[in-house]
């Protein structure tokens, strides 16, 4: 509290509210001096029947026992004006009353007086706990008296507050108008008052005081005050003292500069002690008075008071720095956030370095406000978790964010912070998975436990949920231990009634049998998804991103099975769905959290607060919410052109629309604007960037598989390109990219570089057939690589009977019985076009044929049945004149027509012209072999690549 905030309201920051102020204290000054002219006679009588009293002996006891008390009180400032006016009218303690006579020029003060209780002689007087400061005349030790010391002071009080008319109040005067102006006076806990000069103040003895100038000392009721403020003690300057007085005197105190009123308080070591207690309010400031001209006391001594002059200099203390060290921290990591997305696009090193700048500058303050002993627990335990949160998201320090971890959850422990101590838990699993999975697979069964054992439902799904996680994280999402666990998680949702984590749970669950491929792996899926269909009539379910991945799934085990008429009417249900929700708000465009609902236990709210929202939520009503990540609305929108794509490429009468559709994938990233809301770490936005990377140059590699099938062989090296400058990760896409380079090579007619690549390490074939990095993606391309290698070596130039003979001994018992159809298929092809020797019979080649034709049409690729076709008229009905071999020419040509490929276009009208050769149509067969040979320099033209 400074000065000014003892003035009335209005007058503080106003130059005429002061002057005003002054003039009302002049007036009241004024008045006063009127009242004591007509107290003088009242004033005269009291003096005499006091007189009286203290002449008796008696009362030797009770004044002495008030002047020692007088003594050990410290000094105390007069109130302001405020709080004396708040006090209840002297009209209703008037016989407690009294009035003082004018002693030489001093400036007299009337206050409410309060009747002092009656104690016994060996108890020590309580002291009140805030008390105003009274005036303090002169006092004279009177000799013992005999009589009681109860029935003194009620005698003494009788007498002494009888027949006082009400005296109007007088403020203290803390901004005197003038020089002129009476002098400001303190007193202490006794009601004395003193006046303050530089010459020390003399030692009081006892010898007796004029009677006149003793007055009785006089109290105020605390129990009116109590709530009232402390306030600080004007800065007087010392002034000379009058010759009449005994008591150091205070000149008016000078108004005081605002800036030295808002100091920050601290101790004083220059204040009086009342036998080592502590004041009656430890907010009280204490008078400060030099060590020279300290009152002398025979009982006290002295020690510290609590004092809070201002800090020179404007200095702040650390508990003050503390919320600036936060504010600055967390305005850091906003401000790198914001900027995440451009650098993670464009990854210049000035603004990578501005980001690590800011990121740096932010955990360094965190850093510090954690090693402040002005932490109170809770916020510590946040700091630590906000600390290691973001030493994981942007940094590799994952030592120390263990350290930090491992401290917050001590200090949760000790103070039951349950809600931060299992989000503290589920950091550390995270942290610990990074460093050894085993370890984290092991420690999070342990908290799945305990959280049984409390029943605490909300953290069994979370820990539940990143155990799945770390199983996909894994690889070994296809595991029982993965399976079993997402069994036990719907078991325990769908107990509860929590039909939303119950859905997601048989989601992943289906999506973990649809890796697997087993026997069995159709059904299981298809039962997962029935699972979640029994729920479509409950809304809370009905989440846009639950729909779409459960469209997704289905679509994926039709394209699995092979069922290309079922997959085009879900892919059509999917967009239709997207279409539906491409307005919504409830499901961002790019990834966000997903709100799943779950029933509120009785002691959910211990363990669920605001701390928590990175897991768990605090909902309305009995229901909480479980934060999943999920795929945005232009993911889903990626993801849908891919199986659009797919599924376009097996029907003959959209030849170019697969392309399209992958071409709108990649269109869909390029034209991806910076969202000015995006608020995400630079880790969190560096994945979602390298998703969309890989999902493009997956759509570049099937753009140029599908040119590939039509011999453009251009645009195969334009995807290649592409897909090289993208700079994918290392994975599945790597090795889809050799295989595509292979198939350019070996279609551009390049046989030496196409051999060289089929013959890489990372397409070799697993000699047990066995899944090979246990991938299905990289076993089925390693398998197509060895049969292209077959085709090959069918050439004259490139012919290896040894090679040739170890690749159809290591293919055969891997694709005759592959679950496959389409490995099968292409397998069959090869076997029936390729020639081994005095070994390979017509009866085999026609067996290799009826399995091609069977699947083709299964399968109903345009490409197999147009290579079976006509594989069969080379290897059935070569040189052999009738209706079935013309046919047979014929039906090769047509179906050759449908696929597009020029290649096998230019193939089969060459034989199509012998066969209306051997038939004796000349003119049809010129016809046929003009198209023919116009075709294959076509088909020559594009393999000119440069």
């Amino acid at each position: 509290m400074t000065y000014r905030d003892t003035m009335p309201q209005g007058q503080a920051f106003n130059a005429h509210g002061q002057q005003q102020f002054h003039q009302q204290q002049q007036q009241q000054q004024q008045q006063q001096q009127q009242q004591q002219q007509q107290q003088q006679q009242q004033q005269q009588q009291q003096q005499q029947q006091q007189q009286q009293q203290l002449q008796q002996p008696a009362q030797h006891h009770q004044y002495q026992y008030h002047y020692q008390q007088q003594q050990r009180q410290p000094q105390l400032p007069l109130p302001p004006q405020q709080f004396i006016q708040s006090a209840p009218p002297p009209t209703a303690y008037s016989h407690y009353q009294n009035s003082y006579p004018a002693i030489g020029n001093q400036q007299q003060y009337q206050h409410n007086q309060y009747v002092q209780p009656t104690f016994p002689q060996s108890q020590r007087q309580p002291q009140p706990h805030q008390l105003l400061p009274q005036p303090q005349p002169q006092r004279q030790v009177q000799p013992p008296s005999h009589q009681p010391h109860h029935q003194q002071q009620q005698s003494h009080q009788h007498q002494n507050h009888a027949h006082q008319p009400p005296q109007p109040q007088q403020s203290a005067q803390f901004y005197p108008s003038s020089s002129s102006a009476p002098p400001a006076q303190l007193g202490n806990y006794n009601g004395a008052a003193f006046h303050q000069q530089q010459q020390p103040s003399p030692v009081l003895t006892n010898t007796p005081a004029p009677a006149p100038a003793a007055p009785v000392p006089q109290f105020v009721n605390p129990s009116l005050l109590q709530n009232q403020p402390v306030l600080p003690s004007p800065v007087s300057q010392p002034a000379p003292s009058p010759a009449t007085t005994m008591s150091p005197k205070i000149p008016p105190a000078p108004r005081r500069p605002p800036a030295q009123a808002q100091g920050v308080r601290s101790g004083n070591t220059n204040s009086p002690r009342i036998e080592n207690r502590q004041p009656p309010s430890k907010n009280a400031p204490a008078l400060q008075i030099p060590k020279e001209n300290r009152r002398q006391s025979t009982g006290a001594g002295v020690a510290k008071s609590p004092a809070t002059p201002a800090t020179p200099g404007g200095s702040t203390t650390h508990a003050e720095t503390l919320p600036l060290l936060l504010c600055v921290a967390e305005d850091c990591f906003r401000k790198a956030d914001a900027a995440a997305q451009k650098i993670a696009r464009t990854m210049a090193p000035s603004e990578v370095a501005e980001h690590h700048k800011l990121v740096a500058t932010g955990l360094g303050c965190l850093d510090t406000a954690l090693k402040s002993n002005k932490l109170w627990p809770r916020l510590e335990a946040r700091l630590c978790l906000r600390y290691a949160s973001v030493l994981i998201e942007q940094t590799t320090n994952i030592m120390e964010a263990e350290t930090t971890l491992t401290r917050g959850i001590a200090v949760c422990d000790k103070n039951r912070f349950l809600d931060l101590k299992y989000c503290s838990q589920f950091l550390l699993m995270k942290t610990l998975f990074q460093r050894n999975q085993k370890a984290a697979f092991k420690l999070i069964e342990t908290h799945i436990t305990d959280c049984g054992t409390y029943k605490h439902v909300h953290w069994i799904y979370a820990f539940r949920f990143l155990k799945a996680s770390f199983h996909l994280q894994s690889g070994t999402a296809t595991d029982h231990q993965a399976i079993d666990n997402l069994r036990k998680l719907s078991g325990v949702a769908h107990m509860r009634g929590d039909k939303a984590i119950f859905a997601i749970a048989m989601l992943l669950e289906g999506l973990a049998h649809l890796t697997t491929m087993k026997d069995d792996w159709a059904t299981r899926v298809q039962m997962c998804i029935a699972q979640i269909g029994k729920l479509q009539m409950d809304a809370s379910v009905h989440f846009p991103q639950i729909d779409v991945l459960l469209m997704l799934l289905d679509l994926a085990c039709s394209l699995h099975q092979k069922t290309h008429h079922i997959s085009v009417q879900k892919v059509n249900l999917l967009q239709r769905k997207l279409d539906e929700i491409k307005s919504s708000e409830d499901w961002p465009a790019q990834s966000g959290d997903m709100l799943l609902p779950i029933n509120r236990m009785p002691n959910s709210l211990q363990t669920i607060s605001k701390d928590t929202r990175a897991v768990l939520r605090v909902g309305e009503g009995n229901v909480d919410y479980l934060v999943l990540s999920t795929i945005g609305k232009e993911e889903a929108w990626a993801l849908s052109y891919i199986f659009n794509g797919i599924v376009a490429h097996y029907r003959s009468s959209t030849p170019g629309r697969s392309s399209s559709m992958w071409s709108e994938t990649v269109k869909l990233y390029e034209e991806r604007r910076i969202s000015p809301a995006y608020s995400k770490s630079l880790t969190e936005t560096l994945k979602e960037e390298t998703w969309s990377r890989e999902v493009a140059c997956y759509a570049h590699i099937l753009i140029g598989l599908q040119a590939a099938t039509i011999s453009d062989w251009a645009k195969v090296k334009q995807c290649l390109d592409a897909v090289r400058q993208s700079n994918p990760p290392a994975g599945f896409l790597d090795i889809l990219t050799l295989y595509l380079e292979g198939v350019f090579w070996q279609g551009s007619a390049n046989l030496s570089k196409a051999l060289e690549i089929w013959k890489d390490k990372r397409l070799e074939i697993e000699p047990s057939g066995a899944l090979k990095n246990g991938s299905r993606l990289e076993t089925e391309l390693s398998i197509l690589a060895a049969l292209s290698r077959l085709w090959i070596l069918q050439e004259p130039g490139c012919k290896d009977d040894a090679e040739i003979a170890e690749l159809v001994d290591l293919l055969r018992p891997i694709c005759e019985d592959n679950p496959d159809l389409e490995i099968r298929t292409a397998y069959s092809l090869v076997m029936a076009s390729a020639q081994f020797g005095p070994t390979s019979t017509l009866n085999q080649a026609k067996s290799y044929l009826q399995v091609c034709l069977n699947g083709a049409r299964e399968l109903n690729n345009t490409q197999h049945l147009s290579m079976a076709l006509n594989i069969m008229r080379s290897r059935l009905f070569e040189n052999v004149v009738g209706e079935q071999a013309l046919k047979s020419a014929k039906a090769g040509a047509t179906q050759a027509r449908k696929s597009g490929n020029v290649l096998w276009m230019s193939v089969a009208e060459g034989m199509l012209a012998q066969s209306h050769e051997m038939q004796g149509q000349l003119h049809e067969a010129r016809i046929a072999h003009e198209t023919g040979v116009r075709l294959a320099n076509e088909a020559y033209a594009k393999t000119r690549v440069d």
